[in-house]
C-alpha cells in the first residue's frame, strides 16, 4: 500500500527535515494561493479544508480507523486510491493488485506515513478533508515507485468509522 511508512532512518547527510519543511510549506502555500484555496493551520504546519464536518467519534491513538482516501501528487496526478469509481474515473483501476474497500489501521502505531495518520485524527467520524502534506510527514527523499522524493501530497479523506 503506497501509504505506508517508510521503513529506513537513514536519509544520508544531506537531508535534514528542519531545512526541508520552509521548503515543503512554501510549495504547498503557493499551490493553495494560486488555486485560491482557503485553508486552516494545523499545529503540524499541515494545510486541510474539512468538506463535511463529522458528528461522531473522535480519533486516539490506538483507536482502528476505517477510511476512505485519494491520494495525488500537488500536480493533479493520482498516486493511489481504495475507492474504485475513483480509480475507474482516473484510469487507474486495477482489478488484480488493488483492493477497493474501506482501508483500516490503528492510529499512531506508525504502520501509515505520519501525515495521513495526523490527518485522519483532525477528523471526526463521518468527516471529510482534504490535507496538504508536506514531504517530511510522508515519504521524505526517498520516495517511491509513484511518488518523487521531497513531494509534498494532498489526501482526500473520509473517516468512516472510529473503532475505540
Amino acid at each position: 500500500m503506497a501509504i505506508t511508512q517508510s521503513c529506513s532512518d537513514d536519509f544520508g547527510p544531506s537531508y535534514d527535515p528542519n531545512v526541508q519543511l520552509p521548503i515543503d510549506l512554501a510549495t504547498i502555500d503557493s499551490y493553495i494561493t494560486t488555486n485560491n484555496l482557503t485553508v486552516q493551520i494545523h499545529e503540524t504546519d499541515i494545510r486541510y479544508i474539512i468538506h463535511t464536518e463529522g458528528n461522531g467519534k473522535t480519533v486516539a491513538l490506538g483507536d482502528v480507523v476505517s477510511v476512505n482516501y485519494e491520494l495525488y501528487l500537488l500536480d493533479g496526478t493520482l498516486v493511489q486510491t481504495n475507492v474504485e469509481q475513483i480509480a475507474i474515473n482516473n484510469g487507474f483501476f486495477n482489478p488484480n493488485g488493488a483492493t477497493y474497500e474501506p482501508y483500516d489501521f490503528i492510529a499512531g502505531q506508525g504502520s501509515v506515513i505520519l501525515g495521513f495518520d495526523i490527518s485522519t485524527q483532525i477528523l471526526t467520524e463521518g468527516g471529510s478533508g482534504t490535507f496538504f502534506i508536506p514531504s517530511v510527514y510522508a515519504y521524505q527523499n526517498t520516495g517511491t515507485a509513484r511518488i518523487p522524493a521531497n513531494s509534498n501530497l494532498k489526501f482526500k479523506i473520509e473517516l468512516l468509522e472510529v473503532k475505540k
